[in-house]
């Protein structure tokens, strides 16, 4: 939305205060700025409080709009004394996440459908009724809608099409559209987080481009049925102008996405992950990222941790924090208290299963093919090395060998641990794993310069950080880096699935 809109604006809880204003579209959202101030208590000419997300509604030109998660930006004014005014002396300038033109909301307003289309899915969607070895000149058929369940409701995927006609031609497009309905109904934030999102991630990892979702558009609930329009709430209205889509260029069928034949399952086991999993999930979804490698890994690798935390249960036993209360419990020389003696326990607990363990546990469940191909053989080190760069920059303690400074070991584990997470999600939600995945990962350009990456040498790095574990790697062998001889505890999984081989948990490294 580009151009300006001039109206009156007012809060759900003052209806009748209403001051003038200009709504302008701006990089990532809106701005508000007004002639006036609305009652909300922003602390007056002393300096801006902590103002909480504002919803505020609007009238420009007889359209009611509603502005959501609107953050106060500043203030000017002549009055400091005026902090439940309305006076025309003040000015405030807002930042406004979320608008929805057409109708006056609030964050738990239900719809009872929604529709929208997402960059990238027409390359994405393998369905088509332009394309194909049965299409024939001059003819058109468009192809079957694809339902999927959606928890009381239905997701449906289908092709609808815009014809133009004109004095020297015609012509006919195909859109992508994705539709949801759930009798119950949903709200705004329901949509994001059991639909769009996951879908705009999928469709993201498919294409390997960031994409956006658009021309977003709901139904409010209770709306009647039949021979009247549906009466649809526009979100977030781009200027006019359609998003850029993909080249045309872009290679299909893509390797990251699944098959025809399997997508009514698939779909619903990813919405369904999405969900449990959406802080991994965001972490890897294709898209800018600012900020320095280091502030990256660990982000990526904390998810990695939360990831493998909810595919896996911990162990029901612990014996090793067990022998350690015990002998605190039997101390002569020091009297430690009941509440000292859990504090402890519960802290070995805690770190009885490594970050390394969990890393590899990751890798491993996707298949032993899977690791030879992507890691050269070297998943262990590099689960270990990166599971040291995390916890010494997490925890900030001294590390001498500067591995954790080292570009390389900082890039190649942030890619890998990336390309770790996408994975699991993917063939937890259904794709094959073992050799299967490894034919899609070599038609992956991304994926192929991984497992062909040269930038961090994990056998290298290992005995660099801890040359006592690690032997040199022109000395290893096949039986080198066993360490010791006590196994780790398994790991029992909590979502086993057919295409998820039992893990095995690698020697201790202590």
């Amino acid at each position: 939305m580009s151009e300006q809109l001039h109206g009156a604006w007012w809060t759900p809880d003052a209806p009748t205060v209403r001051v003038p204003g200009t709504l302008t579209g701006v990089d990532g959202g809106w701005q508000l700025n007004l002639i006036g101030s609305l009652l909300v208590n922003w602390g007056g000419g002393e300096g801006l409080h902590l103002v909480p997300p504002t919803t505020i509604w609007g009238s420009c030109l007889g359209i009611p709009y509603t502005l959501l998660h609107c953050y106060l930006a500043d203030v000017t004014g002549v009055d400091p004394h005026a902090t439940e005014s309305t006076s025309d002396q003040w000015v405030m300038k807002w930042r406004v996440a979320r608008l929805v033109r057409g109708g006056s909301v609030t964050d738990t307003t239900r719809f009872s459908a929604a529709a929208f289309e997402i960059t990238g899915l027409p390359a994405w969607w393998p369905l088509s009724g332009l394309r194909g070895p049965h299409v024939r000149a001059g003819t058109y058929t468009a192809p079957d809608d694809v339902v999927v369940p959606l928890n009381g409701g239905t997701i449906t995927i289908g092709v609808r099409t815009e014809r133009h006609s004109g004095r020297r031609g015609k012509s006919l497009r195909e859109r992508v559209i994705v539709m949801a309905d759930r009798p119950s109904g949903f709200t705004l934030d329901d949509v994001d987080k059991d639909v769009a999102g996951p879908l705009r991630a999928l469709v993201a990892i498919g294409v390997d481009e960031p994409v956006s979702v658009f021309n977003l558009r709901l139904v409010p609930a209770g709306s009647p049925h039949g021979a009247a329009p549906t009466r649809f709430l526009d979100v977030d209205p781009h200027d006019g102008k359609e998003p850029e889509t993909l080249p045309s260029s872009v290679p299909a069928p893509f390797p990251l996405a699944p098959a025809v034949e399997d997508i009514p399952s698939f779909l619903p086991a990813w919405l369904e992950l999405a969900r449990r999993c959406s802080v991994s999930l965001d972490s890897v979804e294709p898209r800018s990222r600012s900020g320095s490698l280091q502030l990256q890994l660990l982000d990526v690798v904390n998810a990695a941790e939360t990831l493998h935390r909810s595919l896996y249960a911990d162990p029901a036993e612990h014996p090793f924090a067990e022998r350690v209360r015990k002998a605190l419990e039997q101390s002569e020389t020091i009297t430690f208290t009941s509440r000292e003696r859990r504090a402890v326990r519960d802290a070995v607990k805690f770190t009885e299963v490594s970050l390394e363990q969990r890393l590899l546990a990751l890798a491993e469940g996707l298949g032993s093919e899977v690791c030879t191909w992507l890691f050269s053989g070297a998943v262990r080190p590099w689960a270990f090395v990166t599971a040291r760069i995390r916890n010494v920059l997490s925890h900030g303690f001294t590390a001498s060998d500067g591995v954790h400074e080292d570009a390389g070991a900082l890039a190649g584990a942030l890619r890998l641990t990336e390309a770790v997470i996408t994975l699991r999600l993917l063939v937890e939600a259904g794709l094959p794993s073992g050799a299967s995945l490894v034919d899609r990962l070599e038609r992956h350009r991304g994926m192929r310069s991984l497992s062909h990456q040269t930038v961090a040498d994990w056998p290298a790095l290992a005995h660099r950080i801890n040359p006592q574990l690690w032997a040199p790697p022109e000395a290893e062998s096949p039986s080198a880096n066993t360490g010791e001889n006590e196994a780790l505890p398994v790991i029992p999984q909590e979502t086993a699935t057919a295409t998820s081989p039992p893990h095995v948990q690698p020697p201790s490294r202590k």
